[in-house]
């Protein structure tokens, strides 16, 4: 079964919930933490790491802060204890996101929708997805390009070859049916959604399992109380 976790990050962390969160992830995040210009960039990273944590300790049945992470050739995390169980994490401005479960490869990504120079469709998507957006009412176009440009990025986070696979080689289609599929990659499904006003969520994995119609969303009260 496979589970998509998002947190909303509250404007204000109290301090003693950050310290327990920083207490919690690996050395690496906690200096990359402190090397951050803002504070909100320093909170999505760490509590992307935490749920995480969280999400496959109770998968694992291992304690959250004992886990440990391995990347591969182009940045895609794995469990060096459980190196067969898929998830993924994204993060972007006010959430974070965990996808996880099942036996095959994951992705997820969430992007904050901010307005955007159209044009840059024309470098990174492939020609029939700019025709299809350029094709696109004026009102619907920015809502199309951040559906396109999360569903891409899911689907090569799940196959973990990051940006060394160019955006433009793939197609992200919707059918008849309303869903999202790839000519490319006919064995993924792909699930496509606002979590809100400014954010858009997608997801990839494989034909084999079902993506659920929604993501569970988790508050940090819940990690608080997941973490005592």
């Amino acid at each position: 079964m496979i589970n998509i976790q998002v947190l909303r990050i509250p404007a204000e962390v109290p301090k003693e919930g950050w310290d327990s969160f920083l207490a919690l992830v690996s050395d690496e995040r906690r200096q990359q933490a402190a090397r951050y210009v803002h504070q909100a960039d320093a909170h999505r990273s760490v509590m992307g790491e935490v749920l995480a944590r969280v999400t496959l300790g109770k998968l694992t049945g291992a304690i959250p802060g004992d886990l440990s992470f391995i990347r591969n050739t182009y940045g895609k995390p794995s469990l060096i204890s459980h190196p067969n169980l898929p998830f993924n994490v994204s993060h972007s401005g006010d959430w974070v996101a965990v996808i996880s479960g099942g036996q095959d490869p994951l992705g997820v990504d969430v992007e904050q929708i901010s307005p955007i120079d159209m044009t840059i469709a024309e470098r990174f998507f492939s020609p029939v997805e700019s025709r299809n957006l350029a094709a696109a009412p004026a009102e619907q176009q920015l809502e199309t390009f951040y559906q396109l440009w999360t569903l891409k990025e899911s689907y090569i986070k799940a196959i973990g070859m990051g940006l060394s696979m160019p955006l433009d080689s793939f197609s992200m289609l919707r059918g008849m049916d309303g869903f999202w599929h790839c000519p490319e990659a006919p064995t993924y499904r792909f699930l496509s959604q606002r979590l809100d006003d400014g954010h858009m969520l997608a997801a990839a994995c494989s034909v084999e399992m079902e993506l659920p119609a929604k993501p569970d969303v988790v508050t940090i009260e819940d990690l608080y109380s997941l973490l005592m």
